[in-house]
């Protein structure tokens, strides 16, 4: 039995439906690994999911082995909405937030998020310089060294998707967004180019449509890009 492999690499855009349905919501990994296994009889592809919450292009250095290890005949890329957005905190603060410690000074800072912070995020965006926890240089630096290694270290294709742009609830939310998500979906074209991978750009997808919360796929979104996904992978002649 011939086994073939997709790894997917990225953050909870590649995970999530938005709303969700525990009947029905499949994102685009569960779907394509459906479909490229019906009437199979002496090969089965598996796709792992490497994608996790709040990940970006550093954080993915977490993972990195699982990356490699798997030894993918695919990979799919799916990163940056969360180096792009402009923050009204720093990271640090950030990760002690979501910390699973419960003790007094995080119950302590969650309260001060959640009472001073969030009700007045748009004017803290812009009191921080509209700043986004990844710089375009450390994305651009971080992103091509994710190519090199896969591309070094093993025989897998490689299909990086676009950054969805935010709708106008987010952008008011936290200003500055939708133009980093441009400056960043050029970036991750042309570490396409330069690494010979291939670009999947999904501008032209509505938001209110295919990524209704601003930024994770609905069902209608996971099934357009799983259809799209599946016709590069098609007339690229990825699995043979």
């Amino acid at each position: 039995m011939k086994i073939q492999k997709i790894v997917i690499v990225g953050n909870s855009v590649a995970l999530r439906n938005r709303p969700h349905n525990n009947l029905t919501s499949q994102n685009y990994g569960q779907i394509i690994e459906k479909k490229l296994n019906e009437d199979k009889q002496d090969e089965i592809i598996q796709v792992k999911n490497l994608a996790f919450t709040r990940a970006t292009v550093y954080d993915l250095h977490k993972v990195y082995p699982q990356i490699i290890n798997n030894y993918g005949d695919l990979y799919i890329i799916n990163i940056g909405s969360s180096d792009a957005a402009t923050r009204e905190v720093p990271r640090w603060f950030a990760d002690f937030l979501f910390s699973n410690k419960r003790s007094f000074l995080i119950k302590a800072m969650k309260a001060f998020h959640l009472y001073v912070i969030k009700p007045n995020m748009r004017f803290l965006v812009k009191l921080r310089g509209k700043r986004a926890w990844t710089s375009a240089k450390v994305f651009r630096q971080e992103y091509t060294k994710l190519l090199y290694e896969i591309q070094h270290n093993t025989n897998g294709k490689v299909i990086c998707l676009s950054i969805n742009l935010p709708n106008e609830r987010i952008e008011k939310k936290i200003p500055g967004t939708y133009k980093n998500y441009q400056k960043f979906n050029g970036i991750i074209e042309s570490v396409c180019k330069e690494k010979n991978a291939i670009f999947l750009n999904l501008d032209d997808l509505k938001a209110e449509e295919h990524f209704p919360d601003g930024i994770h796929f609905s069902e209608q979104g996971n099934k357009v890009v799983s259809e799209r996904l599946l016709d590069i992978i098609g007339k690229n002649k990825i699995f043979k």
